[in-house]
């Protein structure tokens, strides 16, 4: 029912219809707000909640659902569901679904958003409503980081075992970080040392005091290291990932040109090979010899790894790094439990696509991005591939994308 490419790629759908903004509150208002800064006239309010039926807010009238029905009989109308909730907007998706409107212009707050910047209506996206990892001042962020950083270094040093959850970004880090915090298993997450932009450790070359340590020396130095790190299916994860950053990718929406459909800036991002949203360097395959082999010395690919299970344990002087595939994770709890030490491990969901606000937006584009098959095998065929993955997983992967490939026709 939701179309949130519709919007993004032609805002003129708001101005050739009755706008109705489902949520009568705070962003309902701002979004009001904004809309008539930019002459977006808006004719009604929508609420589930029925004392507010028939109030006037900012001088329009808050319809039931009923109403909405009535009006959609005679009217074009566009909905635009103005909660920044994901179980509220769900959950207004299936109350709208049950009116079977004759309209197909539902939209989120968030296809809103880069709608407006997509077409120049607006300078940019909200970072905290898209659940940014940083600040999107990049001071701020720098500071913040020092600050976490180098508290991190002195409770190493106070530590005699420390525990890390290290690995590429979007493969299921805050997921175990937040399920070790519930069993009060403290570790440390993060996902580069060396290299990158944003992901980095901008300390781990700088010392504790005069003749102190570097963060190396102390995880050296320390009596245990545990270290928990991941892998995933590269395709799905480099997508999931420019959505995470999505507000990184502002400028690109700007200076889009209007006949380009969004969907192929996705396509233009994903079949690069060396990824322009974040650095190629920290894509799954060559996260593990970047950044775990040369910080730690140790060579994944070097060791044997149980496909079949999704795991493997690997152990050199003082360090142990327990290596799992994501597609794997829900049944390595048992693994995991013994790996940290803690009966009581369960695993808890965080930071998924499908409870982030872009989530409808996310598995559109999912559904109908275009992938020339070149770039499928440039994954599926990467030998380091098959070291994780057996031949029917692969091949599982290639199906799963094989709606999307991109048909050349020879005219």
């Amino acid at each position: 029912m939701i179309d949130e490419l519709k919007l993004i790629d032609n805002v003129d759908v708001l101005r050739e219809s009755k706008i109705i903004l489902y949520g009568a509150g705070i962003r309902g208002i701002e979004t009001l707000g904004k809309l008539k800064e930019l002459d977006i006239p808006v004719a009604y309010f929508c609420d589930g909640d029925p004392r507010k039926w028939g109030e006037l807010i900012e001088g329009l009238e808050v319809l039931s659902l009923q109403e909405l029905k009535k009006l959609d009989n005679f009217e074009d109308i566009a909905v635009i569901i103005t909660t920044d909730q994901v179980q509220f907007i769900d959950q207004i998706v299936e109350d709208i679904a049950q009116l079977k409107l004759s309209t197909d212009n539902v939209f989120t707050l968030f296809a809103l958003e880069v709608s407006l910047v997509r077409n120049k209506l607006a300078s940019g996206l909200n970072g905290g409503h898209h659940n940014a990892i940083v600040d999107m001042n990049r001071d701020i962020y720098y500071a913040s980081e020092i600050n976490f950083y180098l508290n991190m270094r002195l409770r190493w040093v106070e530590k005699d075992s420390i525990m890390l959850v290290y690995s590429c970004p979007k493969a299921g880090t805050i997921s175990l970080e937040k399920s070790l915090r519930e069993i009060n298993a403290f570790a440390d997450r993060f996902h580069t040392f060396y290299g990158g932009d944003l992901f980095q450790n901008p300390l781990a070359k700088e010392t504790i005091g005069k003749n102190g340590k570097n963060c190396l020396d102390i995880l050296r130095s320390r009596n245990s290291v545990k270290i928990i790190t991941t892998v995933r299916e590269p395709v799905s994860r480099n997508l999931s990932l420019i959505f995470h950053l999505i507000w990184r990718y502002e400028f690109k929406l700007r200076d889009m040109p209007q006949d380009n459909l969004f969907l192929n800036s996705f396509t233009q991002i994903l079949t690069s090979q060396k990824c322009e949203i974040y650095d190629s360097r920290h894509e799954p395959l060559n996260w593990f010899d970047n950044e775990l082999k040369a910080v730690f010395g140790i060579d994944v690919y070097a060791h044997p790894f149980d496909r079949e299970s999704g795991y493997s344990i690997i152990k050199k002087d003082n360090i142990e790094v327990l290596v799992m595939k994501l597609e794997k994770l829900n049944n390595l709890e048992q693994v995991i439990s013994e790996f940290v030490g803690n009966p009581r491990f369960k695993l808890i969901s965080a930071n998924v696509g499908n409870e982030k606000t872009y989530k409808y937006l996310y598995k559109q584009v999912k559904e109908s991005v275009k992938l020339p098959v070149d770039v499928l095998d440039y994954y599926y065929k990467d030998p380091r591939m098959s070291y994780f993955y057996s031949e029917d997983e692969i091949a599982s992967f290639r199906k799963m994308w094989e709606k999307n490939i991109e048909i050349n026709t020879v005219s």
